[in-house]
This record gives C-alpha cells, sequence and structure tokens, in this order.
C-alpha cells in the first residue's frame, strides 16, 4: 500500500503530543495500541467510548470546545437534520491533515486492506461535513451481526463541508486552517486524562481512561456493557462508582479520588467535580439516565484487599486495575 509523505504535511500543533509509531507517524486518538504495534486499521470501541463521554476528538484526543464537529459522510446532496455514524468526530485541522496522510483518504486509487473489505477501494469523492453539536452516543447492534454492539454519534446543526477527489485539491485549505489555529483550554485534571489516553501501553491492565469514562457517567448508558472490547469491565463496581460521582458531596467525591492510586481514578473526580453544569452533551444525558437508577442513599464500595478481595483481583473500586496496586490499604466502608 502506498504511503503519503508524511514529513511534507505540517502535524497541527493540536496532535503534537501524540505518541508516533515506529515511521513516524503520530498515533491517532481512536486505533488499538500497544508497546510494540499499532493497528491503524482498527476502531477501538473502548477508546470511542473515552472520546464520547470526555468530548475528544478522534484524531488528536483533545476536547472540541466550541469548535465544529467533523464527520466523513457518505450522503449526496442535502444531509438529513441528523446524521448518525459508527465513527467518531473530529476538529477540521485534524480530518484535513488525516485526508493527507491517511493511505484510504488521501488518493482514490487507494484499497482497504483488511480480509473483510479486500479489493475495495476508497470512493472517488471524499466529503466531510460540519457539525455544531453531538447530540447523543449510544450503543446500537449490528444489523449484520446480532449481539456486536458498538458505538454510534448522532450529529446535528451542519454549518460547513469539504470535499475532495485528490487530497491536493484540499491542501489550500488545511493551510488557512493551520494558520488560525487556536490552542485548546485543557484543566490541569484533563490533562491526566489526555496523557495517560495518549500512552501506548497502560501495564496490560486494562484502558484506565475507558474505566474513568464509565465513572464519569457512561456506565449508565443503555446497553453500554454490551460494546465490543467492553466484557473485561462487566461485573465490577463501575455502576457504583459512577453512582458516587453522580450523587456523592463534594467531599465524598475528592475523598474518594484522594484514596485511589489510579491516576486516571485520581483525576475523574475532580474533572466531574470542575465540569459540573457544563458536561458534554452525550454524557449529560447518561448521567440524566442514571439518576433514576441510583438510589438517593449511595450504596458504599465493597471492602478492598486484605478483607473479601485478593490482593491479585480487581480493584473494587471499578478502576480495572489490580486490587494491590489500585487501593493496597483496602477501601474502607463505613
Amino acid at each position: 500500500m502506498t504511503h503519503a509523505p508524511q514529513n511534507i504535511v505540517e502535524l497541527p500543533r493540536r496532535m503534537k503530543h501524540l505518541a508516533v509509531d515506529r515511521r513516524g507517524y503520530p498515533v491517532i486518538a481512536t486505533v488499538d495500541r500497544g508497546p510494540h504495534e499499532v493497528d491503524f486499521g482498527s476502531i477501538s470501541e473502548r477508546r470511542k467510548l473515552a472520546l464520547a463521554a470526555f468530548d475528544w476528538c478522534a484524531v488528536c484526543g483533545l476536547l472540541f470546545g466550541d469548535e465544529l464537529r467533523w464527520q466523513m459522510v457518505f450522503q449526496e446532496g442535502p444531509l438529513p437534520s441528523a446524521v448518525i455514524s459508527g465513527e467518531a468526530p473530529v476538529h477540521e485541522v485534524c480530518a484535513l491533515y488525516a485526508a493527507q496522510v491517511c493511505p484510504y483518504l488521501f488518493s482514490p486509487r487507494s484499497r482497504l486492506g483488511d480480509e473483510a473489505r479486500k479489493g475495495m477501494v476508497r470512493d472517488a469523492v471524499v466529503r466531510f461535513a460540519g457539525f455544531e453539536s453531538t447530540h447523543a452516543v449510544f450503543a446500537h447492534e449490528s444489523g449484520l451481526q446480532p449481539g456486536v454492539y458498538t458505538l454510534h454519534f448522532e450529529h446535528r446543526g451542519q454549518a460547513d463541508e469539504f470535499s475532495y477527489r485528490e487530497a491536493s485539491e484540499i491542501r489550500e485549505r488545511f493551510v488557512e486552517v493551520l494558520a488560525r489555529e487556536q490552542e485548546l483550554p485543557v484543566s490541569d485534571w484533563e490533562n491526566v486524562l489526555v496523557r495517560l489516553f495518549n500512552r501506548l501501553d497502560d501495564g496490560g491492565e486494562g484502558d484506565v481512561v475507558t474505566g474513568a469514562a464509565l465513572a464519569a457517567g457512561a456506565a449508565f448508558a443503555k446497553d453500554i456493557f454490551k460494546l465490543q472490547g467492553l466484557k473485561a469491565f462487566q461485573g465490577k463496581s463501575y455502576p457504583t462508582v459512577a453512582g458516587l460521582l453522580l450523587k456523592g458531596t463534594e467531599q465524598e467525591i475528592r475523598e474518594f479520588s484522594a484514596a485511589s492510586q489510579d491516576e486516571a481514578f485520581s483525576a475523574v473526580g475532580p474533572w466531574v467535580l470542575e465540569r459540573a453544569g457544563s458536561f458534554p452533551v452525550p454524557l449529560q444525558r447518561w448521567r440524566s439516565r442514571g439518576q433514576d437508577m441510583v438510589s438517593r442513599s449511595q450504596p458504599q464500595l465493597p471492602d478492598g484487599p486484605g478483607r473479601s478481595v485478593a490482593r491479585n483481583a480487581s480493584c473494587p473500586c471499578g478502576s480495572g486495575r489490580k486490587a494491590r496496586r489500585c487501593h493496597p490499604a483496602g477501601i474502607l466502608a463505613d
């Protein structure tokens, strides 16, 4: 497969924090990764869930703020009022960069390399649309594969678009957008989550930022634990922790975060407190659903290691890490 010469396409400032693979390509936020290999042909549903909960771009992994959410669309002519896609949205500058570097996007002669789509080529014309809001995110069962659920994004308020056959046609637009690129305001707590999310290896103990997204309120989304890749999170205490971050007092949330030795769980509580009243719309919808699912008297977190949980078992706080590493002294029950 032919690759665009990545070194002649300027990297947007907001992508410079991304890790790179052995060839020097930035590892975008939505793909599976490991310490020795990155699968650019994959789309991780676990990582998409974190993107949806924290309102992050699927390329650079940073927040949208007031910028449009861009999505590749396949319809011709006017788009409906609501557009649903199985891919997470991106910033315009990230979409334009990817269109010039991604082997699939930059040339109409590009072929899809996976076995399921072997021999298929890219559409002659690629169309991107920019939307004002991500209205909802939900787990959707595949019509072709019963029992297989993937995350879908509903966007509304189309405000702009661009299309191209050859990547050279959007070069001028990219230069203009790059010139007016703005710094994205990232708080200290969100910066911790972004840093952890960008790692190529999290120690092999699960996606800790996905766990933090569940704790922030994604655990209340309908059918969320049926998503591909979330089986490892089932049967744990994420709904309980999410309930604490939903209805707990500020002191309870801060005490829980301070007690956790997992960085993602230590950061997500303060993040919830600082974003109160301004949550991303999909996350706010999930948290509103949780209001009817969580009793007013929040159940206590389970006892920690040294009591009912073995040190090498998953920590009952729901972080996804082993109890001996997350809460070595246990979680005190009242």
